[in-house]
């Protein structure tokens, strides 16, 4: 092909997503997935659409190590698989403190806690189902900007439970030859399963996500499920019909079991069901949470609003530690786990509020009120500039803000920074393998 180029180049540098980065031409800067710095290699080029795809290595990077899976570079879940797991850590940390300097922020992050698992740290695991072109059944994840399923066979960030059972699923399809969905014909049976294992209590939900609510031979589904993987605590059938890349329908029914699963974390028992938002690093996640605690030096007599709460996992975990906690989410379905999760426990000093986040702070504001703490875990894209003002406006003696995209940290920051200093910090690897890093920070008002 006309548009594609071989070309030998040296990486310079790596960018904030992990990719190598060179020059071509020594003005045009390419991306290349998968080459580390100061390394040499052959690539292939596409004028037309800029992408650049390492071929093979001429020279390789002293940081460099082999990787265990062999569909990670089509997978593209895991961007640092190949690099030395330190040097995974000491990538996101200066890549945050990077950022920071750039905005003259006045913090450096000294600390980084490594996953204390490797490999199978994920509770949750998704893969689609698919005829390939021989016609067979095959599971696997999609492809990186892409609805083609890279078929799998283990994936190393899951255990060898979910690893099994999505093997398991697509023999029983075949037995039974129940049929796969098809994207573009819109036919077909089964077009997902998603399993979540407890860690702390070995139970797990299995959801078998199907086009609709015709499943033939469901019955012998389960029974042949149940007896290739006993373990299996309980099952679902979630109907999804739609024309979408959401996985999950909006109603389901129980085949097997309560339908729901139960965990803890940080001691705190939680219901998780086939939507319910849960962390995907449970062990990690509970030494975020006890960061959160940590830094907050939290009384008896403190108000603490936990704002973007989700299910209610952090706000709950301080809650024995406060007066009273008040969480705010504006997903319905979350609010309801929230509400259900603090009566499981007794948690009397908790209130969950069905709202977006920045008009209850607006509204908060407005009125006056008095709180002690605030306690802000956005999504990716972060906060909102009313949210912040609001915050400056009720002036709570500390803020914690817990961040899974240090961009948007910063971007926040230089807001509360007007009134606020900050007093600590600390990164947290949740997702091994990847460039993303959970970062927590503590403020205190001058």
């Amino acid at each position: 092909m006309e548009n594609i180029k071989k070309l030998q180049v040296k990486c310079v540098g790596i960018n904030d997503f992990g990719q190598g980065e060179a020059f071509l031409d020594k003005k045009k800067k390419i991306v290349i997935p998968y080459m580390l710095p100061k390394e040499l290699g052959t690539i292939e080029y596409d004028k037309y659409t800029e992408r650049c795809k390492l071929i093979r290595l001429e020279k390789e990077s002293n940081i460099r190590e082999k990787p265990k899976c062999d569909i990670y570079q089509k997978c593209g879940s895991c961007q640092l698989l190949h690099m030395r797991y330190q040097e995974q850590l000491n990538f996101k940390k200066d890549l945050v403190n990077r950022l920071f300097k750039e905005e003259k922020i006045p913090f450096s992050f000294k600390e980084i806690l490594e996953s204390e698992k490797k490999s199978a740290y994920r509770n949750k695991m998704q893969v689609a189902y698919k005829l390939n072109k021989d016609q067979k059944i095959v599971y696997g994840f999609y492809e990186e900007d892409s609805h083609k399923v890279i078929p799998l066979d283990t994936c190393l960030n899951q255990s060898n439970y979910q690893n099994e059972i999505a093997h398991a699923i697509a023999l029983i399809m075949r037995e039974l030859r129940i049929a796969p969905y098809n994207e573009d014909k819109r036919i077909g049976v089964i077009r997902f399963a998603l399993i979540r294992e407890a860690f702390k209590t070995n139970q797990i939900l299995v959801t078998i996500v199907t086009n609709g609510e015709m499943f033939p031979a469901r019955s012998e589904f389960v029974k042949r499920l149940r007896a290739r993987c006993p373990y299996v605590t309980t099952i679902i059938q979630n109907y999804n019909s739609r024309k979408t890349s959401i996985i999950l329908g909006d109603t389901e029914r129980v085949l097997y079991g309560d339908g729901f699963i139960e965990d803890y974390l940080c001691g705190i028992k939680f219901n998780i069901s086939s939507k319910t938002f849960y962390q995907i690093n449970p062990l990690q996640a509970e030494r975020l949470y006890n960061k959160v605690s940590e830094f907050g030096e939290f009384t008896k007599d403190d108000v603490v609003v936990d704002a973007y709460c989700g299910v209610g996992t952090i706000g709950m975990s301080v809650a024995d530690k406060v007066k009273h906690v008040i969480g705010v989410e504006n997903n319905k379905n979350s609010v309801q786990c929230a509400k259900m999760n603090a009566n499981l426990n007794k948690i009397k000093n908790v209130e969950f509020v069905l709202d977006d986040a920045t008009d209850y702070l607006v509204k908060l504001a407005k009125n006056n009120a008095k709180i002690d703490a605030l306690i802000m875990d956005p999504p990716r894209s972060g906060s909102t500039v009313n949210f912040l003002e609001s915050v400056k406006k009720l002036k709570p003696k500390k803020v914690i803000y817990v961040s899974c995209d240090p961009h948007t940290l910063v971007r926040d920051l230089k807001t509360l920074l007007t009134d606020y200093s900050i007093t600590n910090g600390a990164l947290v690897d949740m997702f091994v393998g990847t460039y993303h890093v959970e970062c927590v920070v503590c403020l205190e008002r001058r």
